[in-house]
């Protein structure tokens, strides 16, 4: 039984960090909706760990494609590298 609640405390962890991490991204704030990812993929990679039943697999499967898609988000807000053209040499 205490699989089951330590489970859940980590999940909610991770929504808990998911909510702020779109936040930040809202507000364009990269490194620490950065670190934020960071430290809710590591709860995923623990939360995978832990599923022992169907319910907990679609759990993870949900906050997998989740923190997936905010990923996606927090690497669009990386700076653009500006190419510059060469002059030409005459």
């Amino acid at each position: 039984m205490n699989n089951v609640a330590e489970f859940i405390q980590i999940r909610q962890g991770i929504e808990s960090l998911a909510k702020e991490i779109t936040t930040l991204v809202e507000r364009k704030t990269l490194p620490q909706s950065k670190v934020r990812l960071d430290e809710a993929t590591d709860l995923l990679a623990k939360l995978t760990a832990l599923a022992d039943n169907d319910v907990q697999e679609v759990a993870v499967g949900r906050l997998t494609r989740l923190l997936g898609s905010l990923g996606t988000k927090v690497e669009a807000l990386k700076p653009k590298k500006r190419v510059l053209k060469k002059q030409p040499v005459s």
